[in-house]
């Protein structure tokens, strides 16, 4: 009981800012072999790209029984994470379904395996996968004690993936403004510098890009360093090899 309570803590108190994405969910697969006691292996099945796959997993070997399921398309996490339930595979030595999955598992002497689907606002966002060395090693009970786990489980995984999208998208739009800034200043640079109207002036900024081939906010960010740099220099023009020599 105590260790479940540690374990429930470690899910409850955990601060989605504090890791990575992988560093969060390499968390949750440590406290579901310390929730879960004949689990000794763990792994989690998620989309990335729109492809499903076991990214996080606490052994190396998870991820290669785990590869025939996903090659064929069936297999004890392809159809939890699909269906949204929980599958118990009670043999892998006798097994009556997922035959490629099986005959991997026991390859590597994991003989029993538990898929727990995480489901968070009614979305599956991945599948905790438990393997035991024995055969039917995931009673009921055990079964009824890895769902309430996957079941918070599933919400750090939904909050971190979030987290850090929200965080992507921020720094995207924080990087799309400090670009088109770069530009607007580039262009007052070279209508200053040749007379010619904005307009003009970022054609001819996208006619150089082209000719270089580098992208326009590059030459931008390149075209006002320089200047920058040249009204610290005596002379206060831009100075000879300067990006605008040849915007003229």
């Amino acid at each position: 009981m105590v260790e479940r309570d540690r374990t429930n803590a470690v899910l409850h108190e955990y601060y989605v800012g504090d890791a990575t994405l992988d560093e969060a969910l390499s968390v949750v697969c440590d406290a579901a072999i310390d929730e879960v006691g004949p689990a000794v292996m763990a792994g989690i099945s998620m989309t990335v790209d729109g492809r499903i796959g076991t990214y996080i997993f606490t052994h190396p070997e998870v991820e290669e029984v785990d590869r025939p399921q996903y090659d064929t398309g069936d297999g004890p996490c392809v159809q939890a994470f699909r269906t949204g339930r929980t599958v118990v595979v009670e043999s892998t030595v006798q097994p009556t379904r997922f035959p490629a999955f099986a005959a991997t598992a026991v390859a590597h002497g994991l003989l029993s395996v538990v898929s727990l689907p995480m489901i968070a606002g009614g979305d599956v966002v991945g599948a905790l996968n438990l393997y035991a060395t024995t055969e039917r090693a995931f009673s009921p009970p055990l079964v009824v004690v890895g769902e309430r786990f996957a079941s918070q489980a599933a919400y750090l995984l939904a909050n971190v993936r979030a987290y850090w999208d929200s965080r992507l998208l921020s720094e995207n739009l924080a990087q799309a403004m400090a670009s088109r800034a770069a530009i607007e200043q580039a262009k007052g640079i070279i209508v200053s510098a040749t007379g010619v109207t904005p307009e003009e002036a970022f054609e001819r900024l996208v006619e150089q890009s082209q000719h270089e081939n580098v992208k326009v906010r590059d030459l931008a960010g390149q075209i006002v360093r320089r200047a920058v740099r040249s009204r610290l220099e005596p002379g206060g023009d831009a100075p000879p090899g300067s990006p605008t020599d040849d915007l003229q």
